[in-house]
């Protein structure tokens, strides 16, 4: 089926393909093609400078949505067993700090909120604003939260070579009256390729689960929780998600495999991070593959609430080999930083 803009899914809806395109015992295994259902978008992004986020109120209402090639998933809507793939070739510079394009995503802004500063005087404020917090009414949807959210043995990015892919796997947007989006489940995923992020939940996410999900080959973070100023993200947990090769589609710029930006409770455990060489001349630091999972602070309008708690247990961190990785912590985070990181793993301030 050919796709050419962000679908409106109807809550209620359940969209079904054929079969599982997953191979438990090999994710990376490519599906037989006559089993399975396959959506494929008629274009993509491929100039970097493209209008994107809304920036300096840089697009009008409905572009968005012509350049975010996927589904858009309201309330009590099911996507189970089909393959989606991309032709974006680049990330904008407008989407560089994230806000959105994936294959899959839920109503709310189209520009991320405020990210460049420190978070704790933008707790509260409702409405949709870009990066450098000037407000603009582009919204996906109504943009507001949505319920009861599954994707289910789903497999992006995997059809076409040349680099071509969407910006993100799964995109929960930040909504533009900051109601929560909640009992959002991604079960069996597998990504091959994405310009940004893997799974990215930002704003008030809430009850939400993300397991046994295999990513590969991002421009960004693999798995990331983005509460920003946000206080009520919780009841969020990752688990037995597979994540390899961080950041490799923007040259190993930025991305770890698991990223936190503010957030009241999330846990991680079972994660498989398998990740290349330490990049000691990387520009962002120890942002690009210097850990297995990196607790931000004082950027990205992160905030973490009095009573917060990160969690990780059970972890583990391979070469890309599969050797396993000892001259790099598992868990980093900042310097007074307000993130109550429990862990067990070996853990490391920069």
């Amino acid at each position: 089926f050919d796709i050419d803009e962000q679908v409106f899914v109807p809550a209620g809806t359940v969209i079904e393909g054929n079969a599982n395109p997953n191979d438990p015992s090999d994710n990376a295994k490519k599906p037989d093609p006559s089993t399975q259902t396959f959506f494929v978008a008629t274009r993509g992004v491929h100039d970097p400078d493209a209008k994107y986020c809304g920036t300096n109120n840089n697009m009008e209402p409905g572009e968005a949505q012509q350049l975010r090639i996927g589904f858009l998933l309201n309330s009590d809507t099911v996507v189970k067993n089909i393959n989606f793939q991309g032709k974006d070739t680049t990330r904008p510079y407008d989407n560089g700090s994230l806000c959105g394009g994936a294959a899959f995503e839920t109503p709310g802004c189209v520009s991320p909120g405020f990210a460049n500063g420190v978070g704790n005087g933008w707790v509260g404020k409702q409405g949709c604003y870009d990066l450098t917090g000037k407000g603009n009414g582009l919204v996906t949807g109504d943009g507001r939260g949505v319920e009861n959210v599954v994707i289910e043995s789903v497999r992006l990015n995997d059809l076409l070579g040349e680099g071509q892919g969407t910006q993100v796997a799964v995109w929960v947007a930040q909504t533009q009256d900051g109601s929560a989006t909640r009992s959002v489940r991604v079960t069996n995923l597998v990504s091959m390729l994405t310009r940004g992020d893997g799974i990215n939940f930002h704003g008030n996410v809430q009850n939400s689960v993300v397991e046994n999900c295999h990513i590969e080959n991002t421009g960004d973070d693999i798995y990331a929780v983005w509460g920003g100023y946000a206080t009520g993200p919780a009841g969020i947990s990752f688990r037995n998600n597979v994540g390899k090769n961080a950041g490799v589609t923007r040259n190993y710029g930025y991305g770890v495999c698991i990223a936190v930006y503010g957030a009241m409770d999330v846990t991680f455990t079972g994660t498989k991070c398998y990740d290349p060489p330490m990049n000691n001349v990387c520009e962002n630091g120890p942002f690009c593959n210097s850990c297995l999972a990196y607790v931000h602070d004082g950027w990205f309008g992160a905030v973490y609430p009095d009573g917060n708690s990160i969690k990780f247990n059970g972890n583990e961190y391979f070469s890309m080999s599969g050797s396993p990785i000892t001259d790099r912590p598992l868990v980093r985070s900042d310097k007074n930083s307000a993130a109550r990181v429990v862990t067990t793993e070996m853990y490391l301030l920069p």
